[in-house]
């Protein structure tokens, strides 16, 4: 097993073909064999897949109970590559990769042979898996073992054109398209890998929590999850998916909302992303795993309050409106279906949480109505940044929101070639962080440190305190020093271009 990861890993992740010296004479002519392409990868990652489905779970945990760290982060990086390369890409679109293959077989049986290995290379990542792993034609020597066309003739085979032209009907009796079929691997995948986690999961509970889930075993599963929201998925798949997520956050309430909220964070980000897909189903799915998010909060803090959630979900949007411009109307329906769901949960509706909610629906709702009254003004550069101050200021009481519109800000002005002001931008997030360290008692001036450069910093001693983002003051101080660090590394970039605009 070992040497299948390694194999795959490597060729996916490495110059391999140093390993293989060619004469330079020779460099540029003829095929190149020192580097699995597209379609033997498939290929291999297919076999993996295969055993992953059929290994006992007893053997597969013995594997990861024996595996260092490296090899179980290599076997994750593999189940990442089996879901990029088998990434659903919509029918439309495997139907015109379809086409361009046939077309193209045509053209070749017309000429009657291939000119050149680049034209063969360039047919056989047109063609999708099944054609090639049922064609009988000819192989390359090295090949002999794999189910991949190389041979010069290939695409010339009656019996694979008669399958591309009757859109891959093997046989009178079935009636499966090509579409279908790229469509079932994809999810067939998805499922295989999902189920792997799943196993994983459930036998590592406890190395999973360590450090309070802070570990960098949890990481790579948390990103190996939502991979599947990063990269294209059927509807059919992304149901799974949020099933799967359901049940993560109910083993792992600690990981979301208490210490450090990168997690938290993340999962919002792409939740609320679903929450604007075009499939009225995934946004209900979306809408109902980001109120389950919103309960567990709840719960986790004994049904005191949703501030985790609330504010990592109200940071998320601020990000998607730059990102992909959310706020239609299907995101306003999904904001309609999670306030449904708060107001039909019957345990806790005597609870202050349905009254949480909704106003966190509102105050997104919110944001979204300056965002649009910004894009009116998207002309006006003055006008624009006084609508994003006044949405800053909104938010004084939430440090971590106010740094990411003043972000927000300085993005503008640099874009307008206002650098002075832009500067000005991260010295108040600077004094922002460093306010925020004096009241953890790490750092002795707080705002002060930097009037001498501006008396506007005064307006960040207004911040409040909100208990929520003080779960863990070890973990929270030594993740805003490193903010801080990282922002004075950026007014640091800004100040020569502030002077030279002087």
């Amino acid at each position: 097993m070992n040497a299948c990861f390694f194999l795959i890993y490597q060729e996916n992740n490495c110059d391999f073909c140093t390993q293989f010296a060619r004469p330079q004479s020779l460099i540029g002519f003829g095929a190149r064999f020192d580097k699995l392409d597209q379609v033997e990868t498939r290929s291999l990652l297919i076999c993996f897949l295969h055993i992953m489905k059929t290994i006992s779970e007893e053997v597969l945990v013995s594997y990861w109970h024996r595996a260092i760290h490296q090899e179980i982060s290599d076997f994750f990086n593999i189940l990442e590559l089996c879901l990029q390369h088998f990434r659903f890409l919509g029918k439309r679109h495997i139907a015109r990769k379809l086409a361009a293959a046939v077309k193209l077989a045509q053209a070749t049986q017309n000429n009657g042979t291939l000119k050149g290995s680049n034209v063969s290379c360039q047919s056989s990542g047109l063609l999708p898996q099944w054609m090639l792993s049922a064609q009988d034609g000819h192989r390359h020597a090295r090949s002999q073992t794999m189910p991949i066309i190389r041979g010069k003739n290939a695409l010339t085979n009656p019996k694979l054109l008669h399958m591309m032209e009757t859109d891959g009907n093997a046989s009178e009796g079935e009636n499966v398209s090509p579409t279908d079929i790229e469509a079932n691997l994809s999810t067939e995948v998805a499922l295989t890998v999902l189920d792997v986690l799943d196993l994983f999961v459930h036998h590592h509970k406890k190395r999973l929590q360590h450090d309070e889930g802070q570990n960098s075993l949890m990481k790579k599963v948390f990103d190996t999850y939502l991979l599947f929201f990063q990269i294209n998925q059927s509807t059919s798949t992304l149901k799974h998916v949020f099933t799967a997520l359901r049940l993560f956050i109910q083993k792992f309430p600690s990981v979301f909302f208490q210490g450090k909220a990168d997690l938290c964070g993340s999962l919002c980000y792409e939740i609320l992303k679903c929450c604007n897909h075009r499939s009225s189903s995934t946004q209900t799915e979306a809408a109902a795993l980001l109120y389950f998010l919103m309960r567990r909060n709840f719960e986790f803090t004994k049904s005191k309050c949703i501030v985790r959630s609330h504010l990592q979900v109200i940071k998320a949007v601020s990000q998607l409106i730059a990102d992909a411009g959310i706020g239609g109307s299907r995101f306003q329906q999904s904001l309609a279906i999670i306030n449904n769901f708060a107001n039909g949960d019957t345990p806790l509706k005597n609870t202050t949480l349905p009254a949480e909610v909704k106003d966190l629906t509102k105050r997104i709702r919110t944001v979204l109505m300056a965002t649009s009254q910004m894009k009116e003004h998207e002309k006006d550069p003055e006008m624009l940044v006084d609508l994003q101050y006044s949405l800053a200021n909104s938010y004084a009481s939430t440090p971590e929101l106010r740094r990411t519109w003043l972000e927000s800000m300085a993005k503008i002005h640099v874009r307008n070639g206002d650098l002075s002001e832009a500067a000005m931008c991260y010295i108040h997030i600077s004094a922002l962080i460093a306010e925020s360290l004096r009241r953890r008692a790490s750092f002795s001036m707080g705002w002060a440190a930097f009037m001498n450069i501006s008396p506007n910093v005064k307006e960040e001693g207004a911040m409040k305190e909100d208990a929520g983002t003080q779960d863990t003051p070890q973990i929270n101080i030594t993740s805003k020093l490193k903010q801080e660090e990282n922002t004075f590394i950026d007014l640091s970039i800004c100040d020569p271009a502030a002077q030279k605009q002087s």
